[in-house]
């Protein structure tokens, strides 16, 4: 299994979460970090640290962010680095539901999977 770390404006991760629970019907083991606008950046990027560390699974880490460019996902960026952890950012429901479902996948692999998601999760009609 890979570990799944969601790196997000405040609260957005939790909720995302809750949901994705909530279409699956059962818990979804993955650490969420939040990211305030308010935060002081270094201890944010030690919190990310611990974070990429702990969820740390035999497939690795993959680690998502909801905005490209924003602060969460500019110093996930940075934590993902040192440690080679792939980072996908544009974080929305389908993504996740996706990353969920082929956990099993190794990080590189699932990192892929998360772009396809994200991307059938958008439609015009």
């Amino acid at each position: 299994m890979t570990g799944i770390v969601l790196v997000t404006h405040n609260g957005l991760g939790e909720v995302i979460r809750h949901e994705a629970e909530h279409i699956l019907g059962r818990t979804v083991n993955l650490t969420t970090v939040a990211v305030s606008y308010r935060a002081d950046p270094e201890a944010s990027l030690s919190e990310l640290r611990t974070a990429m560390a702990a969820s740390a699974d035999a497939g690795g880490t993959l680690v998502l962010t909801d905005l490209p460019g924003a602060t969460p996902h500019n110093l996930a960026s940075r934590a993902a680095v040192e440690n080679g952890v792939p980072v996908v950012s544009g974080l929305n429901l389908p993504m996740l539901l996706k990353v969920i479902n082929h956990v099993d996948e190794p990080a590189d692999e699932l990192a892929g999977r998360a772009c396809e998601g994200g991307q059938q999760g958008v439609v015009r009609k």
